[in-house]
């Protein structure tokens, strides 16, 4: 990997995507994931109600528990499909970086932060995505990455992204990603950038609250270095 170091040697920050790095389309994943259904087994399914932060392996599941219909096996049909689906949606609807997110991750990786992510999309996806925002992704380590392909429940995701990564940082804007450093033990930063309620996030006890990054990066890396013993034993 060029770019950045490995999360073995540096502390790392795991970034959630949709709303912090770049600007949200809401219900577009599980839009996505019906279609995908549709494409692969002739079956249309109708949408359950999701909340923020669903992953990838929660929505399918719902998906087909909602249609009372036994949740395949073998996945991987499916997760093919949907990452040819957008591969073909971002080449015309291309994702919008949120400003000040690319200059962050290129500071962090200067000041010898590992970037990745954690999020509720899988590996693909999460990298079209940002790709088509024009981020240099070879400055996130995509091998320190948790991704919700594999993961039903966002805080097991963390916890397990706390087991293997102890000096770790959370950066996200919802109340999931507070939900995740509370229940993992991962200090967090929340960002104001998906339009989500100060009051609510700090509800999660964030070690810093950012509105936006633009022009503060310098002071983002101040936060990240006092934060990275934050918290842990």
């Amino acid at each position: 990997m060029s770019g950045a170091a490995k999360a073995s040697d540096s502390p790392l920050v795991l970034w959630d995507i949709d709303g912090t790095l770049v600007h949200e389309t809401r219900g577009e994943g599980s839009r996505m994931q019906m279609r995908a259904i549709h494409d692969v087994l002739g079956i249309d399914l109708e949408r359950p109600g999701f909340g923020a932060g669903a992953t990838e392996r929660m929505v399918w599941t719902r998906l087909f528990e909602h249609a009372q219909l036994p949740v395949p096996e073998d996945l991987t049909p499916l997760e093919s499909a949907i990452d040819a689906l957008y591969v073909d949606h971002f080449a015309e609807v291309p994702r919008v970086a949120i400003p000040g997110a690319a200059e962050a991750v290129a500071t962090l990786a200067a000041a010898g932060f590992t970037n990745s992510v954690l999020t509720g999309n899988g590996r693909p996806v999460s990298r079209l995505k940002l790709e088509s925002a024009g981020f240099d992704v070879t400055l996130f380590d995509w091998d320190a990455a948790f991704f919700g392909r594999e993961w039903s429940d966002r805080v097991e995701m963390a916890k397990a992204a706390r087991a293997r990564h102890p000096s770790a940082v959370i950066i996200g804007d919802t109340v999931n990603d507070g939900a995740c450093a509370v229940g993992s033990g991962i200090p967090w930063v929340a960002v104001g950038t998906g339009g989500h309620p100060r009051d609510e996030l700090e509800r999660f006890e964030p070690v810093a609250w950012f509105d936006d990054l633009v022009g503060r990066t310098d002071e983002l890396v101040r936060v990240l270095r006092d934060a990275v013993g934050y918290g842990f034993a």
